[in-house]
């Protein structure tokens, strides 16, 4: 059952809503389809920002704005009707310094309505989820072939969309590449500690380099284990044990 009180306490209007859905379910189902649009609209937003596509930026900023209204965000709402006016002014200097601002909106529902919808999507039989941040899809699809078996894998080429999906999910375990564009593995680990994450999730540092200064500045961190390239099986085994003693010790 979900709890509505979550969403109230977050200043949804959930009664504005119901005049229009009429009954709960068809209110959470609406919730759901909206949720699992965002991160492709958040995407669009920026292809459109980086193309100075004004027209469809406003276009698409205003339908966020409506379906954001319909569902109660009632103040998410009044951040997208600003950046609609602005796509329509062609206003770049605005959108571009303030795009953060909308990023950082999206994140927040998506991050409350997943909590909404925890209890409803999460049982024993869930894999738990484990992201992987590295800028080798080739690391990457072997990692998920040997760990696929018995945990969800989450994929991300840099750190900037390593933060974006610790944001979104409930994430088990991080498997952090230190060397990656836009944003490295300590830039993540920074991003980890500043936001109180660093002693609560397990992080296991995936690196070529293992230089005695490299190694020393990902141990001081509190991080799990380092998982030198190249590894094999056998060291990925290991590092599931030590994800799996982390919780045992907690």
């Amino acid at each position: 059952m979900n709890d509505v009180n979550l969403l109230k306490q977050n200043n949804v209007d959930v009664e504005a809503s119901l005049s229009l859905w009429g009954d709960m379910d068809s209110y959470n189902e609406s919730l759901k389809e909206f949720k699992d649009s965002l991160n492709s609209k958040l995407a669009n937003l920026e292809a459109y920002k980086n193309a100075s596509d004004w027209n469809n930026y406003a276009i698409l900023a205003h339908s966020i704005k409506s379906e954001s209204k319909y569902l109660g965000f009632m103040q998410e709402a009044e951040v997208f009707l600003q950046h609609e006016l602005k796509g329509k002014d062609s206003d770049a200097f605005y959108i571009n310094s303030h795009f953060d601002e909308i990023r950082n909106t999206i994140n927040k529902i998506i991050a409350l309505l997943n909590e909404y919808f925890k209890d409803t999507v999460t049982s024993d039989n869930t894999p738990k989820s484990i992201l992987i941040a590295d800028d080798s899809n080739i690391i990457l699809n072997f990692l998920e072939k040997n760990m696929g078996a018995n945990y969800r894998i989450i994929k991300a080429n840099d750190g900037k969309q390593a933060i974006a999906a610790i944001e979104q999910n409930n994430v088990y375990a991080l498997l952090l590449d230190l060397n990656m564009p836009t944003l490295n593995g300590f830039e993540v680990l920074n991003y980890l500690k500043e936001n109180n994450l660093i002693d609560k999730l397990p992080v296991v540092i995936i690196t070529g380099d293992d230089t005695e200064e490299t190694i020393q500045k990902a141990f001081s961190y509190p991080i799990l284990d380092v998982l030198n390239k190249p590894f094999n099986e056998n060291n990925i085994n290991r590092v599931l044990e030590s994800i799996e003693s982390f919780y045992n010790k907690n």
